[in-house]
């Protein structure tokens, strides 16, 4: 299942730093800064190393900030992204959970922890930091929030909530690409093929193309009897992403008639 994350880096920049209030310091070196002033200028520098794949200088830089200020929530973000990247579930649900502990209504801390927590399985305890992700009214995008609750319902074979999570994202965000990807693809699983062709026009409108849509496409229309229309999509789908997962399916499904 696709589940849409904001990272910490609008955490950062956005100046939501810590839970001190410390003045930043006059001298120069990064010994003499604050501790506030110095965890903050290590997140930076360890999203970046982040950014361009350096995950063992981004950790480094990640603890130097903790030090600096061990309750510093984008620290404790970051780091619980990279460590589930390299597959420490235990290091990144700590980082993860000390970061919506310490920041407990904040939307994009009690989002990001909600999507680990879905992905370990832990449905009822993700469902719950995403509701608590939702009601921060200062939240810059609730929609990523009801679209991954949405995602996660799924994942969990509640498709009545999946729907209506969908929506509610849809009802922030009328063009928000991953509420209608998911529709699209609920309402075709569920046999609904026009509705899902419909949520799918919509996504195409609002996002570049990727290989999911154009297989999707190609399933929607095959099953309405539109072999035109499938045809285009399996033409796009193997001149645009001839190497992607979706392309070999195709193939196979297409062996198979």
């Amino acid at each position: 299942m696709r589940l849409a994350v904001i990272l910490a880096l609008a955490f950062v920049v956005s100046g939501c730093a810590t839970t001190q209030n410390e003045p930043v310091s006059s001298s120069r070196g990064m010994d003499r800064v604050s501790p506030v002033r110095g965890a903050e200028i290590n997140t930076r520098l360890g999203i970046g190393y982040l950014e361009r794949g350096q995950l063992q200088l981004a950790m480094e830089k990640l603890e130097t900030a903790l030090r600096h200020d061990p309750d510093h929530v984008p620290a404790h973000m970051t780091l619980g992204i990279i460590y589930e990247q390299i597959g420490d579930q235990n290091r990144a649900g700590r980082h993860f959970r000390q970061a919506a502990r310490l920041a407990p209504n904040d939307g994009a801390a009690q989002n990001t922890y909600a999507v680990f927590l879905c992905r370990q399985g832990d449905y009822a305890a993700a469902d719950r930091h995403f509701k608590r992700a939702t009601a921060d009214p200062f939240y810059a995008t609730p929609e990523v929030a009801w679209s991954n609750a949405g995602a996660c319902a799924r994942r969990h074979g509640d498709q009545e909530s999946a729907n209506l999570y969908f929506r509610r994202a849809l009802e922030i965000d009328p063009g928000f690409p991953d509420a209608l990807f998911h529709l699209a693809d609920l309402y075709y699983q569920q046999g609904e093929a026009f509705r899902a062709r419909a949520f799918l026009q919509r996504f195409e409108f609002a996002a570049n193309p990727e290989p999911g849509a154009l297989l999707l496409g190609f399933r929607i229309e095959s099953s309405l009897g539109n072999r035109d229309e499938a045809n285009q999509y399996a033409s796009r789908l193997e001149r645009e992403f001839p190497r992607s997962n979706e392309a070999q399916q195709l193939r196979g499904m297409e062996s198979n008639q």
